[in-house]
C-alpha cells in the first residue's frame, strides 16, 4: 500500500463561504439538550465549601472560571454561570434564594439573580486582594463577609447592593479559610484561620471580640447550627469543638467515644434541624455525630481500597434529605442515613476537555480530558446517562478518540501510547484488530491525531510522522515537513485525509 497526495482547493468559493453561513447560522441558533457538568475542582489539603440551596432543590460549587449549579435530586441536570474573569473558588446563595454570591481567585466578588437565564449582575466589588475562600450572608439576605487570601486583610464585610463596608474583621496573622455567621439577631461572625485559631466577632458592626485557641493544627471550616444556638469548628489536627453560639464560649470537644477521624477534617455541615451534622476527612470517613450526645452516630466509607489520596473527604453537605461529600477526585458521593458506603457517586471530568469523538448510530460519545481520564455520555431511554471508562488508561493528557463505523474505539494520549476501549463494557481492553495486543502501543513520537476503521488505523505525530497500519502491521508511512493536526478515514477505508494547522 501507498500515499497517493492529493491536495484540495475549493474550486467556488462563494459555494464554501455559503457552507461556513449555513453551518455558523445552525450553530447559532442550536439549543442545548442537556449541560453535562464538570466535577468540582479540588486541590490536595484544602476543603472545598460546597453551597446550599435554601430551597433545597440545588447546590453550588466551581470549576474553572464557572459556577456550577447543581440539581441535588438528578445530578444531570444543571446550569453554569461564566461571568469570572479568573478561576472561581467558592459560592453561596442568599438565605432568600434570590441571589447568589460568587468569588473568584483575585478576590472579585460578584452578587448575581438566581430568578431569571440572564443571571443579571447585582453587584461586584473586589473584596480582597487574594483568593477568595468562603462567603457568608447573614439571615436577611443583606450583609456579607468573605474570607480568603490578602495582603493587607483575609476578611471583609459589607452590604450585597452598595459594597459599603459593615465593621473590622480583623485579628488573624495567616489566611482564613471558613466563616460562618449567626443567622439571627443579635448577629454574630466566626472565622477559622490557618493561624490555629477561631475568631470570634459580634455585630453589626462587626468587631473582633476574641481568639479561640483549641486547635493545634489549621482550622479548616467553622460553621453556625441554624438556629445560631452553637457552632463548630473543624482543623487538621482531626479535631471538633463545640461553642455557644451566643458568647463564643467552649462547650466540649465532640470527641465520639473514640470513634472520631484519624485524619484532618476538611468540612463540616448542620442538618435543618440542628441536632447532628456531618464532617468529612482525609482519613477517608464522612461522619454523622450527634450535638446532644456528643457522639458519632454513623461512620461512611468511601472507596473500595481506604486510605488512597483520591478518596480523601474534602467537601460536604447535608441538605434536607441528602448528605453528600465531594472527594479529592471529584467524585460527588451521596449517603443514606443508615448506610455505611456511598449509595451513589456522580463522577466525571474534573479537568478540562481535549478529545470527543461520538459512535456511529448511537446516542453515545466519549470525551477525553487533560489528566487522562475517558468518560461515555449517552442518552439511556431518553435519560442522560454516565460510564467512566476503567482499566489501564492513559497517564497523561488524552490528545484523540476515534470510533470507528462498527463503535470499535481508539485513543491517544501525550503518554505516548495508543489505546482502544470496548464500547459494551466501557473499557479500555486488547483489540487485536487494531493491533493492540497488550494493554497499549506506543506511537513512536507524541501523537497528534488518530482515525480508524475496519481494523486500519491511522496515526499522525507531531513530528511529521504519518502511519496505516492493519492489525498492527504497517501498510504505509509517509513522513512530512509541516506537522499534520488531524487525520480522518472514510468509512471503506479507501481514502484518507489529513489537515495541518496553515
Amino acid at each position: 500500500m501507498s500515499f497517493t497526495k492529493r491536495k484540495w482547493h475549493f474550486e467556488n468559493r462563494n459555494n464554501f463561504q455559503q457552507a461556513l453561513k449555513t453551518n455558523a447560522w445552525f450553530l447559532l441558533n442550536a439549543s442545548p439538550v442537556n449541560t453535562f457538568a464538570p466535577q468540582p475542582a479540588t486541590v490536595r489539603g484544602h476543603a472545598v465549601h460546597l453551597g446550599e440551596d435554601p430551597k433545597g432543590e440545588t447546590f453550588l460549587y466551581t470549576n474553572g472560571r464557572s459556577v456550577i449549579i447543581r440539581n441535588i435530586k438528578d445530578p444531570f441536570v444543571a446550569a453554569e454561570y461564566t461571568q469570572h474573569s479568573a478561576p472561581a473558588t467558592v459560592a453561596r446563595y442568599a438565605p432568600s434564594g434570590f441571589y447568589i454570591a460568587s468569588g473568584d481567585e483575585r478576590g472579585n466578588i460578584r452578587i448575581w439573580d438566581t430568578i431569571n437565564s440572564e443571571n443579571i449582575l447585582k453587584t461586584e466589588t473586589r473584596a480582597l486582594s487574594g483568593r477568595v475562600n468562603d462567603i457568608a450572608w447573614d439571615g436577611e439576605s443583606k450583609r456579607i463577609i468573605v474570607v480568603g487570601e490578602g495582603k493587607d486583610k483575609f476578611a471583609h464585610a459589607f452590604l450585597f447592593d452598595t459594597a459599603s463596608s459593615v465593621g473590622d474583621m480583623g485579628g488573624h496573622s495567616k489566611i482564613i479559610n471558613a466563616v460562618s455567621m449567626r443567622a439571627t439577631r443579635p448577629f454574630k461572625a466566626v472565622t477559622a484561620s490557618d493561624d490555629m485559631s477561631v475568631n470570634f466577632y459580634p455585630g453589626v458592626p462587626f468587631k473582633f471580640e476574641k481568639s479561640l485557641t483549641e486547635h493545634s493544627r489549621f482550622v479548616q471550616c467553622v460553621r453556625y447550627s441554624p438556629n445560631g444556638d452553637y457552632f463548630v469548628s473543624a482543623g487538621m489536627d482531626a479535631k471538633l469543638f463545640l461553642y455557644d453560639g451566643k458568647t463564643g464560649n467552649l462547650i466540649s470537644e465532640l470527641t465520639g467515644d473514640k470513634n472520631g477521624h484519624t485524619g484532618g477534617i476538611f468540612s463540616i455541615s448542620w442538618n435543618r434541624e440542628g441536632t447532628q451534622l456531618v464532617s468529612c476527612s482525609s482519613d477517608t470517613t464522612v461522619k454523622i455525630w450527634d450535638i446532644a450526645s456528643k457522639t458519632v452516630v454513623n461512620t461512611f466509607n468511601v472507596g473500595e481500597t481506604s486510605g488512597l489520596v483520591e478518596n480523601q473527604q474534602v467537601g460536604c453537605l447535608w441538605q434536607g434529605e441528602y448528605i453528600i461529600s465531594l472527594s479529592l477526585n471529584g467524585d460527588i458521593n451521596y449517603f443514606e442515613k443508615s448506610s455505611t458506603t456511598p449509595v451513589r457517586v456522580v463522577k466525571g471530568h474534573q479537568k478540562a476537555i481535549t478529545a470527543l469523538t461520538t459512535v456511529p448510530s448511537t446516542k453515545t460519545f466519549y470525551t477525553g480530558s487533560y489528566d487522562g481520564q475517558v468518560h461515555a455520555w449517552s442518552l439511556e431511554n431518553g435519560k442522560p446517562a454516565h460510564h467512566k471508562v476503567t482499566g489501564s488508561g492513559h497517564s497523561n493528557q488524552v490528545k484523540a478518540l476515534y470510533a470507528d463505523a462498527t463503535g470499535k474505539i481508539v485513543s491517544i494520549g501525550l503518554d505516548d501510547t495508543l489505546r482502544t476501549i470496548d464500547n459494551s463494557t466501557k473499557t479500555f481492553t486488547c483489540n487485536s484488530s487494531f493491533g493492540v495486543s497488550d494493554e497499549s502501543v506506543g506511537t513512536n513520537g507524541a501523537p497528534a491525531s488518530v482515525a480508524a476503521q475496519n481494523g486500519i488505523v491511522v496515526l499522525a505525530t507531531l513530528t511529521g510522522s504519518i502511519s496505516v497500519t492493519k492489525n498492527g502491521e504497517l501498510l504505509a508511512s509517509l513522513s512530512v515537513d509541516w506537522v499534520p493536526t488531524v487525520v480522518a478515514i472514510n468509512t471503506t477505508s479507501t481514502l484518507i485525509a489529513v489537515g495541518d494547522e496553515v
